[in-house]
C-alpha cells in the first residue's frame, strides 16, 4: 500500500512525500501540480488521455482542474514521488507574473525536462522535509524557490498575461450556478441529477456543456471538492474519521477510505498522522 512519508500544508496549498505503489484514479484538483520523482523506477502519469513519463529527468506538470490519473507499473517496485499542489493565488501573490497560473494551458505541455537547477531545488526540498526538525520558514522557501524556477522557465506566463482573466468555467450563466450549488454543498454527497435541474438542463446536455466550460466532467469535480473537505477536516484532530465520512455522504468508513485513497494515495488515517501545518 502507498505509504505518506510527510504532508506539509500551508498557505502554498500542501506538499507531500509519498512512496507509491498504487494507481489514482482519474481525478483533478483546484491547485495546479508538480510531480517529481524522487527515487524507485520511473513511472507514467496519463494527463488528459496522454500518457507522460515520470523520471529523473522529467516532472510532470498538471494545470488547475485538468484531468488526470497515475497508473502504477504492474510489477513495479515502490517509486518515491515528490507532489505539489499550489494554491494558485500564493504563486500570484509571490510573483505578479503569474496572476493567471489557474487558468488552462499556464503549462502548455505536461511533461517538463529537469534542469540542474530545478534538480538541484528538488533534491534540497526531499531532504529538508524528511528532516523532522527542518525549520518551517525555509522549507516554505524551499517550495516557492521550486515553484517560481518551474513557472518562470516552463510556463506559458507571458501568454497568460496578455489575456484578460476571468473566473474558471464561467462561460455560460448556468454552468456558473452549477459550480456555486457544487460549492455550497461540498461538504455533502451531491446529486449531479438535482445540479443539472438547477443549471435548467437537462443531465446529458449539463455533463457536455459542464466538461466544455470546466475541462472535466461534473462527477470528477463533485469528487475534488469532496477530497478537499475530506483534507481540510482532517487537519481538526477532533473530528472523528466516522463522522467525516458520514458527513460527506459514505454509507461505510471503508467506502470514503477506498475513496480517499483512489484520489491520494493514502488513507485518510495514515494522512492525519503524517500532515504538519506549516501556518
Amino acid at each position: 500500500m502507498t505509504k505518506a512519508l510527510s504532508i506539509l500544508r500551508g498557505r502554498f496549498g500542501r506538499v507531500a512525500l509519498l512512496d507509491m505503489d498504487t494507481s489514482l484514479v482519474d481525478h483533478a484538483h483546484p491547485h495546479f501540480h508538480l510531480i517529481f520523482k524522487a527515487s524507485g523506477p520511473d513511472q507514467n502519469f496519463v494527463v488528459e488521455g496522454e500518457r507522460v513519463p515520470l523520471r529523473n529527468d522529467m516532472l510532470v506538470a498538471v494545470n488547475s482542474w485538468q484531468q488526470h490519473a497515475y497508473v502504477h507499473r504492474q510489477g513495479a517496485e515502490r517509486t518515491l514521488f515528490l507532489a505539489l499542489y499550489i494554491e494558485p493565488a500564493w504563486l500570484a501573490d509571490a510573483d505578479r507574473a503569474f496572476v493567471n497560473c489557474a487558468e488552462p494551458g499556464f503549462f502548455p505541455h505536461a511533461g517538463i525536462a529537469i534542469t540542474n537547477e530545478i534538480n538541484r531545488l528538488r533534491t534540497n526540498l526531499v531532504r529538508r522535509m524528511a528532516d523532522p526538525h527542518d525549520r518551517h520558514d525555509e522549507l516554505q522557501e524551499s517550495i516557492l524557490k521550486l515553484c517560481l524556477t518551474v513557472s518562470h522557465g516552463f510556463s506559458d506566463w507571458r501568454g497568460q498575461g496578455a489575456r484578460p482573466r476571468k473566473p474558471h468555467g464561467a462561460r455560460d450563466y448556468r454552468v456558473g450556478r452549477a459550480l456555486r450549488h457544487m460549492r455550497e454543498r461540498a461538504a455533502e454527497a451531491v446529486d449531479l441529477d438535482d445540479v443539472a435541474r438547477v443549471s435548467g438542463l437537462s443531465r446529458p446536455h449539463f455533463n457536455h456543456l459542464f466538461r466544455s466550460c470546466t475541462g472535466v466532467s461534473p462527477r470528477v469535480y463533485a469528487n475534488a471538492l469532496r477530497v478537499e473537505t475530506a483534507v481540510s477536516r482532517l487537519r481538526q484532530h477532533h473530528d472523528e474519521i466516522g463522522d467525516i465520512s458520514e458527513d460527506l455522504g459514505f454509507s461505510a468508513q471503508s467506502n470514503f477510505t477506498r475513496f480517499f485513497q483512489q484520489h491520494t494515495g493514502t488513507s485518510p488515517n495514515q494522512y492525519r498522522r503524517v500532515i504538519a501545518d506549516l501556518g
